[in-house]
């Protein structure tokens, strides 16, 4: 339901606030990473919380959602270049930030084959074959994904710019979040 109203409300949000909250490191994008952080949380949480049995083992795949949403964090920083800038304003490259740049893809690519083997330790196929997936949040999740390509590419007289782009994707990740808990609270009520 809040993510419904969020929906309605972005379009007035991106009429009423100033452009510059919608800036890289701007207000609206260090609220996003609250998502990453609640959905790092809430899957670590869930590896150990008692829920039905599909047949995989319960951390690995939980463990997989924690490490998902930190790579989504990591992303939207740009693991780390966003909090550092040239005197001219130009973002710093990987090549700029010696050692710990030249690991940054290397880590990334290690994170996304350990979450792939959780997935198949957690037995994503069962377990998602024992889910009742919450298509109407998956929906909602589409729409915002797509007002934040609409804010990013197009050129529409009421919903444009990084502001609007910030704010559907605040809605998308928001969504991200509210569909993992939901299929949480499923399995658990499952048992």
């Amino acid at each position: 339901m809040f993510g419904w109203l969020y929906f309605g409300l972005m379009f007035v949000l991106e009429a009423v606030l100033p452009e510059w909250m919608g800036n890289e490191n701007g207000v609206i994008e260090n609220l996003q990473i609250l998502w990453f952080f609640a959905g790092i949380w809430y899957c670590y949480k869930m590896a150990s919380t008692s829920m039905y049995d599909w047949g995989g083992k319960q951390s690995s795949l939980w463990y997989a959602g924690s490490i998902f949403f930190l790579l989504l964090a990591g992303r939207e920083v740009s693991w780390g270049r966003a909090f550092f800038w040239h005197a001219d304003g130009r973002m710093y490259k990987y090549s700029d930030m010696g050692l710990y740049g030249q690991l940054v893809h290397p880590m990334v690519g290690a994170l996304l084959v350990l979450v792939l083997f959780l997935l198949w330790r957690g037995m994503i196929v069962s377990f998602l074959k024992a889910i009742k997936f919450p298509t109407i949040d998956f929906i909602l999740l589409l729409l915002f994904i797509l007002m934040g390509w609409i804010g990013e590419k197009a050129n529409i007289t009421f919903f444009h710019g990084m502001l609007a782009e910030e704010l559907a994707e605040f809605g998308a990740y928001m969504m991200m979040f509210q569909i993992v808990k939901r299929v949480g609270a499923y399995m658990q009520s499952k048992k």
